[in-house]
């Protein structure tokens, strides 16, 4: 059964059992956030490669676990969308090997514990939701639930959105339909430099983006920063480094 506050939210986010989602409104993800007893939440879309792009929710804290797992190629939003089932780390401290190089990011930023759920129907996959906070401890049976209750109601907003049709870089951005693997966002840059480094290195495009990986992490700098060099060549990386 739903907790009060988890009713309200679906209310107010149209997931209520009406014939059509209304949308992924911004202030519900505050709302959300306090009826699962979190610091954060968020979702992204993508189920590709490439990661997920945030779609609701985001503040910094979210953005900056988002760019983590982008960059390393790893953690509990990865294992979601791979395994298509919930991943619950209560206590980031005691699974260091789980993810070796994102839980002391994650740490970094003052999180303590993650919550990732698939946000699928059946086999049609459309990214994932990740819920966090900064004391660690468990979700409730209760929450559990509301958890699982609002990731269904996030994957059939999404299903709903319809296609944009503008440049990733102009104007406002649109979630995709099932089967959208390739995201085209805010990481738009990111892409512009995995292509730039496949042609300056005579590497694929997936070697390409594992080097950019490489490099940020190896240098503890944002991807998105050192994207925007490689593109604005400021930053070269030669084939005999990362």
């Amino acid at each position: 059964m739903l907790s009060d506050q988890m009713a309200a939210v679906l209310a107010l986010l149209g997931g209520d059992g009406g014939e059509r989602a209304g949308g992924l409104v911004p202030a519900a993800a505050g709302a959300a956030a306090l009826a699962l007893g979190v610091d954060g939440i968020c979702a992204g879309v993508g189920t590709g490669p490439q990661g997920v792009v945030l779609a609701w929710g985001g503040h910094e804290k979210s953005a900056a676990l988002d760019d983590a797992q982008f960059t390393l190629g790893e953690g509990p939003s990865w294992q979601a969308l791979a395994s298509g089932s919930p991943v619950l780390v209560p206590d980031l401290s005691t699974v260091s090997s789980r993810w070796p190089a994102f839980i002391p990011a994650a740490l970094g930023f003052g999180v303590g514990a993650v919550f990732a759920f698939p946000l699928q129907i059946g086999a049609i996959s459309v990214g994932v939701l990740l819920a966090y906070r900064a004391a660690a401890g468990p979700l409730s049976i209760e929450q559990l639930a509301d958890a699982l209750a609002l990731a269904d109601a996030v994957t059939v907003l999404l299903l709903h959105c319809e296609p944009s049709s503008q440049d990733p870089g102009q104007g406002a951005w649109k979630p995709p339909r099932p089967g959208w693997e390739q995201p085209a966002t805010h990481r738009a840059e990111v892409h512009q430099a995995t292509g730039v480094l496949s042609v300056q290195l005579s590497v694929p495009l997936a070697e390409a983006l594992v080097r950019l990986r490489a490099h940020a992490y190896a240098t503890g700098r944002p991807i998105s920063e050192v994207a925007a060099d490689v593109v604005a060549h400021r930053l070269y990386l030669e084939d005999s480094t990362l």
